[in-house]
């Protein structure tokens, strides 16, 4: 999937919005389990990074256990998703639509 969208601004794998992990888990619960805290903190808080150019060149395969309407044996079909911070600071999948 190249149009991978993170809102969650501390991943290690958030480069200008896109996710540039090679895959990603989804849980049951819509939460992106590869989820990872970058060393030094929030990696977007400068403005030269939060308006750089996306690179949608990874395509990220994503994996999905979550009871979502894009689930086909695991595996997300969506054209593309976007994670976002959840309530409880969490990466959640956006995309999301319950079967």
């Amino acid at each position: 999937m190249y149009d991978l969208k993170c809102g969650q601004k501390d991943c290690a794998y958030n480069h200008g919005y896109c996710c540039c992990a090679k895959d990603i888990a989804v849980s049951t619960g819509t939460n992106c389990t590869t989820y990872k805290k970058a060393e030094g903190g929030d990696v977007n808080t400068e403005t030269a990074q939060e308006f750089c150019k996306p690179d949608n060149s990874v395509d990220t395969a994503v994996s999905c256990n979550a009871p979502c309407l894009f689930n086909h044996s695991t595996k997300c079909i969506a054209n593309g998703i976007t994670v976002s911070t959840a309530d409880d600071g969490s990466a959640e999948c956006l995309t999301f639509i319950k079967k």
